[in-house]
């Protein structure tokens, strides 16, 4: 370099040192605030709990590998930051056995709901307390006084917030809106506290780093995403103990049900036992409907004059569910149902629910026979529910909750399997020795197009709690049946 290029360096160098360098570049020399404001961040994100959208999921996943980049970039800085960063490698591993319990039935469980909540409770709080102490130990370091106080401030929210939902005023606004105003406050002063440790210039100690923290946050969000699917996909797809099944020899007992009315598709899946509870039967009626889950709408327009008419049809799309409901009346008000469904097109391989309900002033209701079919690689194989039951409950609807004693349970078939599809035998006596009545069934379907439902619960569960109320994925089949006889 010769004697006039350096010269003007010389110059250059002495006329840019009167100038300051942007606020970002400081911040990658002594990133306090950064590093505070991941933390932060972290504790806002974990809190903060939006029921829609998965929101309640993602946003804590993103929270908790703020906290952890947080400390890890300060851990380095005194003993205390270190042993608030293994705090949070520990909450990193927390938050995600949280995403498997979630997603599994290890959800359903009968946990000691207190207990495991009060163990994480004292672990938060131990957590604030010594992230509060390693604050006070970096403010001594740079020569000043902290003067807030905003861990301890967090723990004593932490507390009060874990006490309130214990006792009934965790459903009064008039504690909620203060607790919310409180913690923005309290956020807010943890965020002035990495302002004023940048502004003391104090400058953090150097902790390197393998993996830098953009590489870090995908990996964890990525990981958390695959063990949340992973887990779905396991819980969801319900396995069955399938047998080969073969068409029975059609016996003058089947030849006479199938005269009276009886479908013979559905009659190939009774046993002879079942056949045999059900010869001297008083008439039979059996009422078909197709149930089209994905329907397409065709309109219709037809013009008089200066005014059009709109009408809409609806045909088959590819899922659709075949159902035929067949009244068996018997000698003294004695009533066998049987549910009988077809699938035609679709792939119900991720926990579809039923639920069927009916007469509640009836009596001895029960569970006759039920069963699942399908077909594979040319085979046809018949298997149990993996879950059905007759149970009374409290169901809820749109018009309140009462107490009902549906039959409900969950089904999947396997994948690569056709011509799916199964039935539910059930009977009752209709009570007090009368002459006409009448009768009703109500066949709920819901099919789950996906494996991600978070939490995971039971479908049929779901039906009886309301929570497809207004959904296009559950269909219903209501038929009524008139006795036979006359008064």
């Amino acid at each position: 370099m010769n004697k006039n290029n350096l010269d003007f360096d010389t110059k250059m160098i002495d006329s840019l040192s009167h100038l300051d360098p942007p606020e970002y570049e400081i911040l990658k020399t002594n990133p306090w605030s950064k590093s505070i404001g991941s933390i932060a961040w972290g504790f806002s994100l974990t809190t903060l709990h939006l029921n829609f959208l998965y929101l309640q999921y993602i946003l804590p996943t993103i929270g908790t590998a703020l906290i952890f980049l947080g400390f890890r970039s300060l851990r380095n800085e005194n003993r205390y930051f270190k042993t608030v960063y293994i705090f949070s490698i520990f909450r990193l591993i927390l938050h995600l056995a949280g995403l498997v319990w979630i997603s599994t039935p290890l959800h359903m469980l009968d946990y000691i709901t207190i207990p495991i909540g009060t163990v994480m409770f004292i672990f938060q709080i131990i957590m604030f307390v010594i992230s509060q102490a390693a604050l006070n130990e970096a403010h001594k370091k740079a020569g000043k006084t902290p003067e807030y106080s905003p861990f301890y401030r967090i723990a004593a929210w932490t507390a009060a917030s874990f006490f309130i939902a214990l006792s009934p005023l965790s459903q009064s606004w008039l504690f909620f809106i203060p607790m919310v105003t409180f913690y923005i406050l309290i956020i807010r002063s943890l965020f002035r506290i990495g302002n004023e440790l940048d502004d003391t210039g104090y400058v953090l100690t150097n902790a390197p780093v393998k993996i830098n923290s953009e590489t870090f946050s995908r990996v964890y969000f990525v990981t958390a995403l695959m063990i949340v699917i992973i887990c779905s996909i396991f819980s969801n797809h319900l396995r069955l103990k399938p047998q080969e099944f073969y068409l029975p020899e059609m016996t003058p007992m089947r030849h006479s049900l199938i005269n009276a009315g009886f479908p013979t598709e559905a009659l190939n899946h009774l046993s002879e036992e079942d056949v045999e509870k059900i010869i001297g039967v008083v008439n039979i009626k059996s009422i078909s409907e197709l149930l089209m889950f994905d329907p397409k709408e065709i309109e219709h327009r037809t013009t008089y004059g200066n005014h059009t008419s709109i009408n809409y049809t609806y045909e088959p799309g590819k899922n659709n569910l075949d159902v035929t409901t067949i009244y068996i009346e018997m000698p003294e008000n004695l009533i066998y149902v049987m549910q009988y469904f077809v699938w035609k097109g679709g792939s119900p391989v991720w926990q579809d629910g039923i639920l069927i309900s009916g007469e509640n002033d009836v009596n001895n209701k029960k569970i006759v026979n039920s069963g699942l079919f399908y077909s594979k690689d040319g085979i046809l194989y018949e298997a149990d529910f993996p879950n059905l039951a007759c149970e009374e409950v409290i169901q809820n609807t749109m018009f309140g909750s009462s107490y009902t004693t549906p039959i409900s349970g969950t089904l999947s078939y396997p994948f690569g399997s056709k011509d799916q599809g199964g039935y539910v035998l059930y009977s009752y006596e209709i009570p007090d020795e009368v002459e006409f009545y009448i009768t009703f069934s109500i066949f709920n379907y819901m099919h789950n197009s996906g494996p991600l439902h978070l939490p995971y619960a039971r479908t049929d569960e779901k039906i009886i709690n309301g929570a497809y109320l207004f959904s296009d994925k559950i269909k219903q089949h209501y038929t009524t049946y008139e006795s036979s006889r006359e008064d």
